[in-house]
């Protein structure tokens, strides 16, 4: 458990900066989950810290999509919670588009 939990803290420090940046080429002032992964993956940057992310989370005990949904749901909704930059504006239902299928679809408002 001890090595899930640092591998966790790895992958928060790995894409914090990367979300941020992600938060600030964003142009809308509120964005969904969803769209704030794209970003983060349109940068080489952030693609790299995303795929790095993925792969200690796997290494740390996560397999099959479970590493996905901990890092959509978790690790990504975790550091926006956290982030000086947004507020959470609630739960996105009925617009299947903005579901990534790995977390709960949800919309973040710029402050």
């Amino acid at each position: 458990m001890d090595a899930e939990i640092e591998q966790a803290h790895r992958a928060d420090a790995i894409l914090g900066p990367e979300v941020h940046a992600a938060i600030g080429r964003i142009a809308a002032r509120q964005f969904s989950t969803k769209r704030l992964i794209e970003e983060i993956r349109s940068a080489p940057s952030g693609a790299a810290a995303y795929d790095e992310a993925l792969k200690m989370l796997e290494a740390g005990g996560t397999y099959g999509d479970m590493a996905y949904r901990v890092l959509h749901g978790q690790t990504i909704a975790g550091l926006m919670r956290s982030s000086p930059l947004v507020r959470f504006a609630g739960f996105i239902h009925g617009e299947p588009e903005e579901d990534d299928g790995y977390s709960v679809p949800s919309w973040w408002r710029k402050l």
